[in-house]
């Protein structure tokens, strides 16, 4: 099997034939203010993959906002 796409129009793939494209090499220089862009477009890591890839990291998770709520209601008890 073919893996030209313009294998079955042929008057396509005569057109396409006739264009010749030459990209000019541009030289790129680094600057500071293009690598500061860079590292803020940069992907951020996400920090909970650690916890959400393993069992006993998705129970921490389920666990976090009860405990939460608890330490709210002691400190709540020991105010009033």
């Amino acid at each position: 099997m073919s893996q030209d796409p313009f294998y079955k129009e042929h008057h396509l793939r005569m057109k396409m034939d006739e264009y010749h494209v030459e990209v000019p090499d541009f030289p790129r220089r680094s600057t500071t203010w293009g690598r500061f862009i860079n590292f803020l477009a940069s992907p951020a890591r996400n920090p909970l993959d650690p916890l959400i890839s393993t069992p006993k990291g998705l129970i921490i998770l389920a666990i976090a906002p009860f405990s939460i709520v608890g330490i709210a209601l002691i400190q709540l008890v020991i105010l009033l």
